[in-house]
């Protein structure tokens, strides 16, 4: 009799919490999950780290408690990585939170996605995942595309000159087709002529926007080092010069000559 009871009792509590569910799960409105931007922290030959930011809105009448976003990363349709977030905790209505997830890129993950960027120039990748609201569970996704920045330079200005040392400005173009801003502190150049080194320096604190950004760049290069007299100069008066390019691990080289007749 007794185990009968116990059948009944909890015959009863299951379709009470099946349909108290359903109950929950009829009135309670998906939140609104909207991506609204990416940005770029550490951007280094070891590491890319991706910053991208999704709003999480509360459309029903009272408030919610939200759980955690778990959340997964692919490039080319190929999962690479899975993460989770902190507790977002009780949401009032109407009311959206940000959340900003972490997406890390290293080892061999950042090896994969650099050789295709450097290969195709590109990489599609899609976020995606679900956020938890009392025990319920909904989707949110975004795809877009990871472009890697193109990096040329123009003319050369010869801003002064003499037999010891001339004073030029590069003028570089680099253009972002990303839907997000670069930091430029982490663009390094040399420039070389034949195996010699004569400058090196890096870009900080400059933001690269979307689109084509124009940069100058100031450099000083001695000639005595170069030349061993102003007869050798006034023999071959045109000065080869590489420029090389790092940001993040991805290189770009460019072969400029400089004419130094204007010298004489």
């Amino acid at each position: 009799m007794f185990k009968r009871i116990m059948l009944l009792v909890l015959a009863i509590t299951s379709s009470a919490c099946s349909t108290m569910q359903n109950l929950v799960q009829e009135n309670i409105k998906e939140p609104e999950v909207a991506y609204k931007s990416i940005s770029v922290g550490q951007l280094t030959s070891d590491k890319i780290e991706l910053k991208p930011t999704f709003s999480v809105k509360n459309t029903n009448s009272y408030t919610i408690p939200v759980d955690s976003l778990k959340y997964e990363v692919s490039f080319n349709q190929k999962t690479m990585m899975k993460g989770e977030t902190d507790k977002i905790g009780n949401l009032p209505s109407g009311e959206s939170k940000d959340v900003t997830l972490g997406v890390d890129l290293t080892k061999d993950t950042l090896l994969s996605v650099k050789d295709v960027l450097l290969e195709e120039g590109k990489i599609d990748y899609v976020i995606k995942g679900e956020v938890e609201v009392m025990g319920f569970r909904f989707p949110f996704e975004k795809a877009s595309t990871l472009y890697k920045p193109s990096v040329s330079i123009g003319k050369l200005e010869i801003k002064e000159s003499s037999f010891k040392q001339i004073g030029m400005v590069l003028n570089l173009t680099v253009e972002n087709k990303n839907d997000f801003t670069l930091p430029l502190d982490m663009l390094s150049y040399t420039v070389s002529s034949g195996a010699m080194q004569l400058v090196e320096g890096d870009l900080k604190n400059q933001q690269i926007q979307q689109g084509v950004n124009q940069l100058k760049i100031p450099l000083t290069i001695g000639l005595s080092q170069l030349f061993s007299s102003i007869f050798s100069l006034m023999q071959n008066p045109e000065l080869p010069l590489s420029f090389n390019f790092n940001a993040g691990g991805f290189e770009k080289s460019v072969e400029q000559t400089l004419d130094l007749k204007s010298l004489f």
